[in-house]
């Protein structure tokens, strides 16, 4: 009977709770949480995890996807791309995109005009202006970091490749810059050394960031002047200026960098366009896949790099959403340093062939290259390492781009002409004294580590003589030591700057090409066709200088071209506002938000 009682009570109440007197409503408690009810861990934080650390926060060093993805969510530029397009624009820190028909493009195309937004502030507080555009390009170009991306700007406003000379000195000057780049009212003036079609997407990426012109003076930056230019150029690895500190006016401004371990980035609420949904995003090093697999699965991260070989694994997972077969402009190859830096390197040991080490012109002999080129197995690292996640590409330049070969073919794996070949190398020495070098992989990265050690151990079946020693350093080390050229042999990656055949053929096989220079490749021929392809109109003839450059890398062999990235992306099912682009560095958090 008090059963009864109490349920009746129970009842009076929630009748007279739901039957409303016109009045307002009652106050009411948070509705006690189902077991089917979703929840959305740290939902105004976006943790995305991957194995690479950052190497600069400085626009005019950073030219890796670590480092460049944090900056451009720090820093903004002028234009950017539109959605997925590589050929579409929209404004930023403009006003217009450039046109001929809207009269910003001028000069028969050497000439570009940007009127430059008002009403931004940086991190600092300070207003952007026009001196803070101009002083951003000068700067750059006048600090001008070893194996940073300022050739691309070069290239465009000088018709060279950086502010030095081959013996080091410096050719940049004072009124080069203030011929290049100009202010002129509200407006920002580009005048390069010839058209250049390239021109607006390289404004597009992140070395193109507009920085605070008065608070970099105050940390002790250039002071703008022909005298000062001696003082901050070619800064060594870490003496960047803007190395750990940034004042941007983007959307995120940089809270904390604990190296090697996460970049911490909070929403600026000062922030002129937009603000982001997400108050803070973490950029976190996690270099062993099951430690990213649990953060992913337990909601403790909303994006986890995961490599190809885990995709039909992370297939079987709930709580996920998966964007697929996302396919890059980007490539991924191995490179033989023809021009070792010796001096302290001990991936090269006795630095002399005499079976102890290798000397630093080692892979200047074609048979050594075409030795390693023999043993690599393609088949096995398209079908197994990568899983099936590429495409099979023989050369630099990819698909989605134009002039590509499609009926070019890598050389097969053959581990008889393999043997053939290091038998001749070095007038048989190699074959009969061997050799010891260290084959290098970044940390974390598996599908690295997977390719480099197969590779080795296919070189090492030819003979006893011959020691290949796998090992992982962490990523900023080994971009440092490409930079410094200190790796002998290495696989990285490479991801487009801008969507054109230049952009590959450049870096690839121009004697101051980012890894030509870096492996010592020269090739007079090479050289030659890529700086008149850049400039050439006719398509006719731009197919045909592509079409022989492209034979010119099977012919020389300065690497093994690998494959290009095809990806899936695993979020957390609550991860909403993706947008892939073909050559996205990294992500832009202000595109997320987190719900169901």
């Amino acid at each position: 009977m008090k059963k009864i009682l109490i349920l009746l009570m129970v009842l009076a109440v929630a009748a007279t709770a739901f039957a409303g007197g016109g009045g307002e409503k009652p106050d009411q408690a948070a509705p006690t949480k189902t077991v089917e009810e979703k929840v959305i861990k740290n939902p105004d934080t976006f943790i995305y995890a991957t194995y690479g650390t950052v190497d600069s926060l400085d626009p005019c060093k950073a030219y890796d996807n670590a480092s460049g993805g944090s900056i451009q969510n720090i820093y903004e530029t002028l234009v950017d791309f539109k959605g997925s397009s590589t050929e579409e624009f929209i404004p930023l820190l403009a006003t217009q995109v450039p046109s001929v028909d809207n009269g910003l493009v001028t000069n028969g195309g050497q000439t570009y005009t940007f009127p430059i937004r008002k009403g931004v502030k940086f991190h600092s507080g300070n207003d952007l202006t026009v001196d803070d555009v101009v002083y951003s390009f000068q700067r750059n170009l006048a600090v001008d970091p070893d194996g940073g991306p300022m050739w691309m700007l070069f290239e465009a406003f000088f018709g060279n490749y950086g502010s030095r000379d081959d013996d080091g000195n410096i050719v940049l000057t004072m009124d080069m810059l203030n011929s290049a780049i100009q202010a002129k009212g509200d407006s920002v003036v580009f005048n390069l050394a010839q058209p250049y079609a390239p021109f607006m997407s390289i404004l597009a990426g992140y070395w193109s960031s507009i920085i605070d012109k008065d608070w970099t003076i105050q940390q002790g930056g250039w002071k703008g002047t022909a005298a000062d230019i001696a003082r901050v150029n070619g800064p060594g690895e870490g003496e960047e200026l803007l190395y750990d500190i940034a004042s941007g006016c983007g959307p995120f401004k940089l809270s904390r960098w604990e190296k090697g371990v996460e970049v911490v980035f909070e929403r600026f609420d000062g922030y002129w366009g937009p603000k982001p949904a997400m108050a803070k995003a973490i950029y976190r090093v996690m270099e062993e896949w099951s430690t990213r697999k649990l953060a992913l699965l337990q909601g403790d991260a909303d994006n986890v790099q995961v490599d190809p070989m885990y995709y039909e694994e992370m297939d079987k997972e709930s709580g996920l959403i998966v964007s697929r077969d996302k396919r890059q402009l980007g490539v991924r190859a191995i490179h033989f340093n023809q021009k070792i830096t010796a001096t302290d390197n001990p991936a090269i040991f006795s630095g002399k062939l005499d079976g102890q080490g290798i000397p630093p012109d080692f892979f200047t002999d074609k048979d050594v290259r075409l030795g390693f080129v023999y043993a690599w197995d393609q088949d096995t690292y398209i079908n197994e390492i990568i899983a099936n996640t590429g495409v099979d590409v023989p050369t630099p330049l990819v698909t989605g781009l134009p002039f590509f070969n499609p009926d070019l073919k890598k050389p097969p794996f053959d581990l008889k002409k393999a043997e053939e070949h290091f038998r001749k190398a070095w007038g048989g020495q190699v074959w009969e004294k061997g050799f010891e070098v260290d084959f290098l992989y970044n940390t974390g990265n598996e599908v690295r580590q997977n390719s480099v050690q197969m590779l080795s151990e296919n070189v090492m079946s030819l003979n006893p003589k011959f020691k290949v020693n796998v090992r992982g350093v962490e990523w900023a080390t080994y971009v440092d030591m490409v930079t410094n050229r200190t790796m002998p042999i290495f696989y990285i990656g490479w991801g487009a700057d801008f969507p054109d055949p230049h952009n590959f053929m450049h870096p690839y096989m121009h004697s101051k090409g980012y890894y030509g220079g870096r492996c010592g490749y020269n090739n007079p021929e090479a050289d030659r066709l890529i700086e008149a392809a850049a400039v050439e109109t006719d398509p006719a003839k731009r197919k045909e200088m592509y079409y022989r450059l492209q034979d010119i890398y099977l012919e020389d062999a300065p690497g093994i071209v690998l494959h290009q990235p095809v990806e899936n992306f695993y979020f957390r099912d609550w991860v909403k506002g993706f947008v892939y682009h073909p050559m996205q560095n990294e992500f832009k958090y202000k595109m997320f938000d987190k719900s169901y």
